[in-house]
């Protein structure tokens, strides 16, 4: 039985979205990039990266298995919003806002914050309970996100602009949902299904939970941890 205890800390966690694809030849470097932050002391206490696959590069060949279009529609959604002024891969969203500090070889600038609240994610087996508990009373509804993380992914790509090599990826979504929680005064709840991943057979996986306004994709608060279990929901 896989049963695990997942905490936000004291402070805001910095959330990083890029969004790539195995269809486009500007990826690569980006998923590179992407793979130094595995070991890195600072990871889910201070920042945690998602690599979301997009589809809209697909008409060139390759479909790419570990996209979604849902992934597509949440990064036209920061567009749409006015949070980012362009939808291309590589694209990168720092805590809901369009970064290009990687375009230029700049450093991740990670905001340091007074505690926006505390996240604290119970996973047992294929369900997870998620409680906030915010810094003052909650005004606006909350939702719930939940995306599961696949590490050391190897694809060998056959058609398309990366056609013939060999790519590698980490902090891959392999699989995300997300619920309206409910709220009283300072606190708000929910549990969710974890959708399977079972056929990704990702050996090394993790578990990502951040809360934010129905309304807005910006992140209030992050929380995330290595699954301990050798079992993936």
């Amino acid at each position: 039985m896989l049963s695990q205890e997942i905490k936000s800390p004291s402070t805001k966690v910095n959330l990083l979205e890029v969004y790539t694809s195995q269809g486009c030849s500007s990826c690569p470097p980006a998923e590179d990039w992407l793979t130094q932050f595995e070991n890195n002391s600072r990871l889910w206490n201070e920042f945690i990266p998602l690599n979301f696959h997009v589809d809209y590069w697909d008409y060139l060949g390759w479909k790419d298995p570990f996209a979604s279009d849902k992934f597509s529609t949440r990064q036209r959604n920061f567009k749409r919003l006015g949070l980012s002024k362009t939808v291309a891969t590589p694209g990168f969203i720092l805590n809901g806002q369009a970064w290009n500090g990687w375009f230029y070889r700049q450093a991740l600038p990670l905001t340091e914050q007074n505690a926006p609240g505390l996240i604290t994610a119970t996973l047992k087996d294929d369900l997870v309970s998620v409680n906030y508990r915010a810094a003052s009373q909650i005004r606006q509804s909350l939702t719930v996100n939940v995306a599961v993380l696949g590490f050391n992914l190897a694809t060998y790509i056959k058609r398309g602009e990366n056609r013939g090599k060999e790519l590698i990826h980490d902090f891959v979504v392999l699989a995300h949902t997300e619920k309206p929680m409910m709220t009283v005064n300072t606190t708000a709840i929910a549990d969710l299904t974890v959708p399977s991943i079972s056929q990704f057979n990702a050996k090394k996986t993790a578990l990502v939970v951040w809360v934010a306004d129905q309304s807005n994709p910006i992140p209030i608060q992050a929380a995330g941890d290595w699954i301990t279990d050798t079992k993936s929901p």
